[in-house]
């Protein structure tokens, strides 16, 4: 699972393979490993041929489409499945995270976002998770204290998946 403003699919960004803008690219090029990402937003027009070629491995909800999203059928796509969960934190709108090098409007709330964290948690089985693209803003800690509270309620959902 991948939660970001960003698809990073580009096979190469400023010529580095290995470049945040490529990480879930270099992901997919395993073949055992498929994608769902949430709150994306922000797609290059490099990305797009390879996100229509790999269609089957790759399911994108678009923050755009938030209202339409159908989370029942996310439930069944991941159920019994064991999943890895990335989070940058520009997946979240910027009017409430704007402590990223990267910031885009319109992306995911904390309510949301913790209603799809919930989901998974009660459906597979999370094997791990990370959380990126902090930039702290001196003065402002709210951002980095959202940040440690999206650590905790991962890893409570995860070890406490039988209380949601």
């Amino acid at each position: 699972m991948h939660f970001d403003a960003h698809a990073d699919l580009r096979e190469s960004y400023n010529g580095e393979k290995f470049s945040h803008a490529s990480a879930i690219r270099r992901c997919l090029d395993h073949k055992n490993v498929s994608v769902i990402s949430f709150g994306i937003r922000n797609i290059s027009q490099t990305e797009i041929p390879y996100l229509r070629k790999n269609t089957k491995k790759i399911k994108i909800f678009w923050a755009k489409d938030k209202k339409k999203w159908d989370l029942v059928k996310f439930k069944k796509m991941i159920k019994n499945k064991d999943v890895y969960l990335t989070f940058d934190v520009d997946g979240f709108d910027l009017s409430i995270m704007p402590a990223t090098g990267t910031p885009e409007p319109g992306g995911l709330l904390w309510d949301e976002t913790l209603k799809i964290l919930k989901i998974a948690a009660k459906n597979s089985n999370i094997v791990g998770a990370d959380i990126n693209e902090l930039a702290p803003i001196k003065g402002f800690d709210s951002y980095n204290f959202l940040t440690a509270k999206l650590a905790y309620k991962i890893l409570s959902y995860k070890f406490l998946k039988d209380r949601l």
